[in-house]
């Protein structure tokens, strides 16, 4: 049977576009006219047809890769044999063989390659564990889709556990290129053979080429027996290269106990680079997220609408009390506002200082000019700035008629409203202003409203 475009195989499969040549069958895309889907179709070759030991090496193929389930293996659907000839039904893969991608660009990156090395040795590990020797891992053998999936596919030389033996005593079975020494001698093939094979894999996709050449297959089959693998380029990661020397080493023992330890060595070796910033910590009042560590302070919340104030602190929270202790403070409590905006007044009881509050870490001695430099909070600015100035002002008008009645009436002291202690007093430093409640007695200790410089 000739494989062509409209030719259906098994009553159902009708083959569009060869994809492949191979050097046993040739792969096609295919429609499934049962199932109305696309699918692949590997054919055996128009001169093997009728040959009885082709034919059973696609029904071994098709046993072995059948017995397999696991996303990193290309499926196989269905077997049929049709005048003389065999084929197989797979899962058409969306994408390229690594060959095609090494081709384009023969070095690749650890970032990238190391992954597709990973996936491919957990596929090999599901088929071992299956009891499945692939026998020919090479990149024309790995697919990688667009989104950089692994998929292996051929077991068309593959080797079960359950099988009979189909080479003869010495015959080599798989490619030159990536030959085990066991194998080249024709010993046969195990796990390690397959690991050895995808370390020649890893050894082209680092240097571009690969490690033994030679004019024939037979010479590149000696070389892997005898000729030391030639080192990697000091380019090349240490620990990277470290990994691929051990695989291809000549002695199966030496290599990984098995492909599973083997991905994650790979996944080990994967470049990370932090995505920057920092991690998000959860802060509780008292602590950071250090052990034993005192968290920073929270940004008081707005007045209007609880919103932090962008991390300063406000005025009422720079406010000390001279000469008293502050209460413990709560990190998650706002100090209030010094003064009533409706009244005026300090918000505590008649004849009592405002109660103030101690951020984390302040100092307990007086307030100054630098503790007092502070951006008003959201919705502060308009009491906490004209309010003093108001006072202020009025009292600078206070004095000065007060001077003038002075000079006026001979009088030595203040007489009259400026008498009365429910009015606002200089402060001789700095000219602050000592508010105090009318009616009532002036505390000893002193409380002093920060103000804009």
């Amino acid at each position: 049977m000739r494989a062509a475009p409209q030719v259906v195989l098994g009553g159902r499969y009708r083959l569009t576009r060869q994809i492949a040549v191979g050097g046993m069958g040739e792969v096609w895309a295919a429609h499934d006219e049962s199932l109305q889907r696309d699918i692949a179709i590997k054919v055996l070759r128009e001169e093997f047809a009728g040959d009885v030991g082709f034919l059973e090496r696609f029904r071994t193929e098709a046993r072995n890769a059948g017995s397999l389930s696991h996303p990193g293996i290309a499926a196989l659907f269905d077997y049929g044999e049709q005048d003389g000839s065999a084929f197989l039904a797979m899962e058409l893969v969306v994408g390229e063989p690594m060959s095609d991608l090494l081709e384009r660009e023969p070095v690749l990156p650890p970032r990238r390659l190391l992954p597709i090395l990973a996936q491919t040795a957990r596929a090999l590990h599901a088929a071992h564990l299956a009891g499945v020797v692939h026998r020919d891992v090479k990149p024309g053998n790995i697919l990688i889709t667009p989104t950089g999936k692994v998929k292996i596919t051929d077991f068309g030389v593959s080797l079960s556990s359950n099988q009979v033996p189909m080479t003869a005593t010495g015959m080599v079975m798989g490619t030159a290129q990536y030959l085990s020494p066991e194998q080249a001698v024709g010993g046969p093939a195990t796990a390690a053979s397959d690991m050895y094979a995808l370390g020649i894999v890893a050894y082209e996709a680092l240097v571009g080429h690969r490690p033994f050449t030679g004019p024939t297959a037979v010479d590149i089959a000696v070389a892997h027996v005898n000729t030391p693998v030639p080192p990697l380029p000091s380019s090349v990661d240490r620990p990277i290269a470290q990994l691929v020397m051990r695989l291809l080493s000549k002695d199966p023992s030496e290599r990984p106990g098995d492909a599973e330890e083997l991905a994650r060595m790979f996944d080990a070796l994967v470049p990370h680079t932090p995505a920057g910033g920092n991690a998000p910590v959860s802060i509780v009042p008292g602590r950071s997220a250090s052990r034993g560590a005192p968290a920073p302070a929270p940004a008081p919340a707005s007045p209007r609408r609880g919103a932090p104030t962008g991390g300063r602190p406000s005025e009422a929270g720079a406010q000390r009390v001279r000469g008293s202790a502050a209460p413990p403070s709560r990190a998650h409590d706002a100090a209030p506002p010094s003064f009533d905006p409706r009244t005026g007044r300090p918000t505590g009881a008649a004849g009592v200082p405002a109660p103030t509050y101690r951020t984390p870490g302040a100092h307990s001695h007086p307030t100054t000019r630098a503790h007092a430099r502070v951006q008003p909070g959201a919705g502060q600015g308009r009491f906490h700035v004209r309010w003093p100035l108001l006072v202020l002002a009025v009292l600078v008008v206070a004095l000065l008629g007060a001077a003038l009645a002075d000079r006026l009436t001979g009088a030595t002291g203040l007489d009259g409203p400026l008498g009365d202690p429910g009015y606002a007093r200089a402060e001789p430093a700095g000219g602050m202003i000592s508010p105090h409640v009318p009616g009532a007695t002036a505390p000893d200790a002193r409380t002093t409203t920060a103000k804009d410089a």
